[in-house]
């Protein structure tokens, strides 16, 4: 006999498990990409912030721990390659679920479809420039991560709560403001991670307190609209940021600060993706 055909309920409830899987995939292979990158070989040099010559050492260096490293290395690159395929699988099967059958749902459908894209553009990103460390190769992958990982993010946001269409003008004009400046933060961390731009880590430190400052005026704008959870979250992770940036210069950029520096990049701009053009039906009183 024919199955019964799947009920509202039920649809709303795999696009959710399907958004939750999606989001955990791509947090998990944006940081595998990060200890990937980071454990690639270096040139010598001194302290950060021209290069991270600790993690050189401590990873690809070290004779008598080279083959250990290597095993943990090709591990990481079979999780890495598997985590993106299933990312891909269920984003496709995200937007088949969404816009298959009718009544076709554009709120998930759109922004699973861009995961699509994404993981389809990273992938043949990968096929084309396969174990390349030039510049605008590391960036695109990074900043493509990071971008499915907010897409995710903000996808889980949209399946079974009701978002109100008002645009908060001066909270999106400070949200994009901040997508910008985390982005090109992300992006010059990825360079200075070459040890071939000396540069661009000082720049990027120096950016650091102006991202810090509009992360401060988003959470006020936040609290006001009533997401004053999302914008504290916001800051928490700014701050978070910051101060493993500055653990950066004290301890020589130790690897697991670096990987926890990464994993809240991609965690804040999720939350500033999630923030622009949302606010609440009813927003609390004060």
């Amino acid at each position: 006999p024919d199955s019964p055909p799947m009920t509202t309920s039920h649809r709303r409830r795999v696009l959710r498990g399907l958004t939750w899987a999606a989001l955990l995939l791509m947090l998990l292979v944006t940081s595998v990409s990060a200890f990937l990158r980071l454990t690639q070989p270096r040139p010598d040099c001194g302290v950060w912030p021209h290069c991270r010559a600790s993690v050189a050492a401590e990873v690809i260096v070290a004779s008598d721990r080279l083959a250990v490293d290597k095993t943990t290395i090709d591990g990481a690159r079979k999780l890495h390659r598997m985590t993106a395929s299933l990312a891909l699988l269920t984003a496709l099967a995200l937007a088949l679920l969404a816009l298959a059958r009718r009544p076709r749902n554009w709120l998930v459908g759109r922004p699973a479809l861009t995961l699509v894209a994404l993981a389809l553009g990273l992938s043949a990103l990968g096929i084309i420039t396969p174990g390349s460390t030039a510049a605008p190769v590391l960036i695109g992958n990074l900043l493509g991560g990071f971008l499915m990982v907010a897409v995710a993010w903000r996808l889980t946001s949209r399946i079974g709560h009701t978002v109100a269409t008002v645009t908060a003008k001066g909270l999106d004009r400070w949200v994009l403001a901040g997508i910008a400046l985390w982005m090109t933060q992300a992006a010059l961390g990825a360079l200075s991670g070459t040890g071939r731009v000396a540069s661009a880590s000082i720049v990027h430190a120096l950016m650091a307190l102006a991202v810090v400052l509009v992360v401060l005026q988003i959470g006020s704008y936040a609290d006001r609209a009533g997401l004053r959870r999302e914008g504290m979250a916001l800051i928490g992770l700014a701050f978070g940021q910051f101060l493993l940036g500055a653990s950066a210069a004290v301890f020589g950029a130790p690897l697991l600060a670096i990987l926890l520096h990464n994993f809240f990049g991609a965690l804040g701009l999720a939350l500033l993706m999630t923030l622009f053009g949302r606010v609440p039906l009813e927003a609390p009183k004060s």
